[in-house]
């Protein structure tokens, strides 16, 4: 029997739930969101399931090393190479009271709910999904530079030439976000990161001054950022494991910090130039492919 028998009937319930055929429309992100929102609302009914999961790049992340421990199975036996998650032959029940199960049988029918019609997904259901988890999140900060500032970002992106006949406006509602995301800094619980947060605060608003793209850089800090929430922000995770995680940020830091340093200068000299617009394109490309090359040395998604 597993270690925690009850976690491994709410998954195991939860797939033969939400995918029962193995279809391709329930993937391991639906199964990580879904299975912390069950874990979050099974807790406010008197029943902890001891999901281990950490705050990360794009939510709630479950610990797979900790999970196989608990269950007996990796997270990628619930998995096909193409990333559906699948149910088991059966489920395994033993160790859990009947009681038990029904709670969760109930809890995992309501969650489902708000994204099916019968036995159909809605549509948007996946980014619905997200966007639930992301409300129980630690931060405000958090919800406001990943669903909102981030997605402004890409948005632009599929509009290469936006900056050309609309600068005002998106320099209006990048500087906008950046002074939102000054206020919301959640500096009591992550003052280790202030000095670097507020190097790529200052880089981020030249950028906006110089008309160069700020997904790269953004990105770039939102790594550095997740590096340190997945210490503070983590239950059911060994320390072992959370200590790994905080000498991986302290070593990491320093490379972040330089980046956005360097880009700040950088960026700097160029707009005191007063460079023409004509030629500002190779320095973007520059400094965005510096960004990049820094983040990859350290290593963020270890």
């Amino acid at each position: 029997m597993a270690k925690n028998p009850i976690l491994r009937y709410s998954v195991e319930a939860l797939l033969s739930e939400a995918n029962p055929a193995g279809e391709s429309f329930f993937y391991q992100t639906h199964l990580y969101k879904s299975l912390f929102l069950l874990h979050q609302n099974l807790k406010e009914r008197g029943i902890d399931i001891g999901l281990p999961y950490c705050w990360y790049l794009h939510g709630p992340l479950i610990e797979g090393i900790t999970f196989e421990e608990q269950v007996g199975i990796p997270l990628t036996g619930y998995l096909r190479p193409d990333g559906v998650a699948v149910p088991p032959h059966r489920i395994h029940d033993e160790g859990v009271t009947g009681s038990e199960k029904q709670v969760i049988r109930r809890e995992i029918q309501r969650i489902l709910r708000k994204y099916r019609n019968r036995a159909r997904w809605e549509e948007g259901y996946g980014d619905r999904l997200v966007g639930d988890a992301y409300e129980r999140a630690p931060f405000p900060y958090q919800r406001v530079f990943k669903r909102d500032y981030l997605v402004y970002l890409t948005s632009l992106s599929n509009e290469p030439q936006a900056y050309e006949y609309a600068y005002d406006r998106i320099s209006s509602n990048l500087l906008r976000y950046l002074d939102t995301l000054v206020k919301q800094f959640p500096e009591a619980e992550m003052d280790e990161l202030l000095d670097t947060y507020l190097a790529w605060d200052d880089a981020a608003r030249l950028f906006v001054e110089i008309r160069a793209p700020l997904n790269d850089i953004s990105n770039c800090y939102w790594e550095i950022f997740c590096h340190l929430l997945r210490v503070r922000k983590n239950e059911n995770v060994p320390e072992e494991i959370v200590g790994r995680w905080e000498r991986s940020f302290s070593e990491n830091l320093p490379t972040y910090y330089h980046t956005f340093e360097t880009a700040h200068d950088e960026a700097l000299e160029r707009l005191e130039q007063g460079t023409p617009d004509g030629d500002i394109d190779p320095v973007v490309r520059r400094l965005m492919a510096y960004a990049r090359d820094a983040c990859i040395q350290a290593h963020p998604r270890e």
